[in-house]
């Protein structure tokens, strides 16, 4: 991972205006809806060249990182979690950003890993049906098994 440093002075994250977060958090689904777009049209691109040169990802890769950001951000309300107190807009929606990617990166590994391995089908009747052939001793006839020295 790079330093994104202030993104060597490319895309800078734009100066918050607390009433577009305010109009974003809106009951109002029009507010709402219209503070969104000016939301996203203004950090889109900082998301985007954030996410290519702190997390150094290929354009394809951060094309599509940005917009799952931008859609999480709308499906689950990652605004209502704002505190201005607590951090910048800017600082919060590079947290979120990071967490995202983490996530991502946990997913691929986890399928690097077995996620798509390839399972055998396991014939359970079959052996049960076998086992009826079997006279299986009861518990109190059998010879406890002697482990070799």
């Amino acid at each position: 991972m790079r330093d994104d440093g202030n993104l060597r002075g490319q895309g800078t994250f734009p100066a918050t205006r607390w009433s577009l977060i305010v109009a974003a958090r809106s009951a109002e689904p029009e507010a709402r809806q219209r503070a969104l777009e000016i939301l996203i049209a203004a950090y889109w691109k900082p998301v985007y060249k954030y996410i290519r040169l702190r997390w150094d990802r290929d354009s394809e890769q951060a094309k599509d990182l940005t917009q799952d950001f931008f859609l999480r951000l709308l499906e689950k309300d990652f605004l209502s979690s704002y505190d201005p107190q607590r951090a910048r807009l800017r600082t919060f929606l590079r947290v979120c950003v990071d967490h995202l990617i983490a996530n991502e990166d946990k997913a691929a590994r986890r399928l690097k890993r077995g996620g798509e391995a390839q399972f055998l089908p396991l014939d359970f009747e079959s052996a049960e049906g076998e086992l009826l052939h079997i006279e299986i001793p009861s518990p109190e006839s059998r010879t406890p098994m002697r482990h070799a020295p």
